[in-house]
């Protein structure tokens, strides 16, 4: 069995921890927040790449040590290269004290970038979907997109100076965070943010209450009244006995059931005319009125039973 250096065993350690490299991400929505996230984990992961953000890293270390012993016992590594490993992930837990510190760093680009531009990070963040950092600086008078890479790169150098300096990290760490920072904030200045859709929302239409014919018809027995030359209570007397309007009509001298329901007829598509021209209604909805008003007032003539009368 071959034996593993101090080195192969953190490079082992990362990769189970490690993800694909920053270069591959991309941000399928506007989100300075987001690609800050991907641009912090890509600097501070020991290989570069983003640390998964999965599982609890307690979590995460059982199901690595249950993962190794399996490898053990089926004779893949020795118990000796079980324990160099998870001794290199120990280092690697160690060291989050000062990944924490650049995270911290790394997080305040944006506003940086709005300092140097000189703009609000409100204004900044509205005038980024569909272009990049860089591209608004280019056109931001006196500014360049040269110019937000340098700003950039001296904050990002003189906080990981004042860490070394104040003991947060060591000189290897810092030379490592300095090596990886000028690609990873190339990249945050070049990302275009995708610019999203306004949302649409089409306003219900308000509903409309067909008018109905039997509106404009009116009182039946006010129109048979008129027609027929009958007092209220002939009429109501007539009905009661379980007659019809048309009835009545073909019993009166000189009047007739067709006569009455073209009397009404006529007063009801007279009614819908100045409803029409006073704006109440439509001129679709007075032709669509009158196709139903022969059919209605017939229907109306023909029943039988007591009608509603008003008085004069």
């Amino acid at each position: 069995m071959f034996g593993i250096s101090r080195k192969a065993t953190i490079i082992a350690a990362t990769g189970i921890f490690g993800s694909a490299l920053l270069g591959g991400a991309a941000l399928a929505a506007f989100s300075p927040a987001d690609y800050q996230t991907s641009l912090i984990a890509g600097v501070l992961s020991p290989d570069g790449g983003a640390p998964n953000a999965g599982a609890p890293a307690a979590d995460r270390a059982d199901k690595v040590k249950a993962m190794l012993d399996a490898l053990v016992a089926k004779g893949v590594i020795t118990q000796a290269q079980e324990d160099a490993i998870l001794a290199g992930l120990k280092d690697l837990k160690g060291d989050r004290t000062h990944e924490e510190f650049l995270r911290r760093v790394l997080a305040n680009l944006f506003e940086q970038s709005a300092t140097y531009l000189g703009m609000t990070p409100a204004d900044l963040r509205a005038a980024l979907p569909g272009t990049s950092l860089g591209a608004v600086a280019d056109k931001t008078a006196g500014k360049t997109k040269t110019g937000l890479v340098a700003s950039l790169t001296t904050f990002v150098n003189g906080a990981i100076d004042k860490a070394q300096a104040d003991g947060k990290v060591t000189k290897d760490q810092a030379d490592k965070a300095k090596a990886a920072a000028p690609g990873q904030i190339a990249k945050f200045v070049d990302h275009v943010y995708v610019q999203k859709e306004p949302r649409t929302v089409t306003p219900k239409a308000p509903r409309v209450v067909a008018p109905r014919v039997q509106a404009f018809i009116g009182d039946a027995v006010s129109a048979a009244r008129d027609y027929l030359g009958l007092s209220t209570a002939d009429i109501a007397s007539s009905l009661r006995s379980g007659k019809s309007l048309g009835d009545l009509a073909n019993s009166t001298t000189g009047k007739s059931r067709d006569g009455l329901v073209g009397a009404v007829t006529t007063s009801t598509n007279a009614k819908i005319d100045k409803a029409q021209q006073d704006g109440k209604l439509t001129a679709d909805q007075a032709t669509q009125l009158k196709t139903t008003v022969g059919a209605a007032v017939a229907q109306l003539v023909d029943r039988k039973g007591p009608v509603k009368a008003s008085s004069r």
